[in-house]
């Protein structure tokens, strides 16, 4: 079992050994992400599932490069590669990621890029040589499984994707993306005053406090910073879509 009281537990998860592979093993991460949540310590799967996801981070990246041209659908599925991950990591009937997690992960990539291939009409049939041929092979979104199927009685429910708030990827890549958002802010101040504010949904008076500054200071520099990252998260957003308008 992994200690999360280690005060090095954090320098041992990035830790290699001689041949490469880390020191604590992504078996070993899933393994205890289930104790974990059989334990209700959502906090410490929390932490573990991160590290799981930034160590598959660059196969998921490797397994999408097909899409590089449609950023759009290449994020949806790394997005879906994630979510897969994190469901059958917290599933103790999924024996086979516990065996032979490397290959598993692998077949989960294929799995989620064929997939939104389908989806998106973008998956064809190959010849001996390996080359597309016939027309593409394409599953319609609505006939798609849902994430949240209606319960087998409720003839009325909907059957529609519904983002779950408890859902521990939305979790994690809220996290993560609430950090990386933040490195726009190059003053450590502007950083701190956002995420007490923002974050932690602390008072006015105690931020001041904390900071050190009048009530008013932290104000104002909350207000200038968050239209600073308004601007930038719209230039990124610009920039990420630009290819996919200019094929429109």
């Amino acid at each position: 079992m992994i200690d999360l009281t280690d005060p090095t537990l954090d320098k041992r998860l990035q830790q290699r050994t001689t041949d490469g592979r880390f020191e604590i093993s992504e078996i070993e991460l899933v393994v205890n992400m289930r104790e974990l949540h059989a334990q209700g310590n959502m906090a410490g799967v929390h932490r573990l599932a991160v590290v799981l996801l930034q160590r598959c981070a660059p196969i998921f990246q490797r397994h999408s490069q097909g899409l590089r041209h449609r950023p759009e659908l290449r994020e949806e599925v790394i997005a879906n590669m994630s979510e897969h991950l994190l469901r059958e990591a917290l599933n103790p009937q999924e024996v086979f990621m516990t065996k032979n997690f490397i290959h598993y992960l692998r077949c989960l990539c294929v799995d989620e890029f064929n997939r939104i291939l389908r989806q998106e009409g973008l998956y064809y049939k190959r010849d001996e040589e390996g080359r597309p041929s016939g027309k593409p092979m394409h599953v319609p979104r609505s006939l798609m499984d849902p994430l949240r199927p209606a319960a087998p009685d409720d003839e009325s429910a909907p059957t529609a994707d519904v983002a779950d708030p408890r859902d521990l990827y939305e979790q994690v890549n809220a996290q993560e993306e609430s950090q990386r958002i933040l490195t726009y802010l190059s003053d450590p101040l502007d950083r701190m005053i956002m995420v007490l504010r923002a974050i932690e949904g602390r008072k006015w008076d105690d931020i001041a406090i904390i900071c050190k500054k009048t009530e008013r200071t932290v104000r104002l520099r909350y207000e200038r910073a968050r239209s600073h990252l308004r601007e930038c998260i719209t230039r990124e957003q610009q920039v990420a879509y630009a290819p996919a308008i200019q094929q429109q």
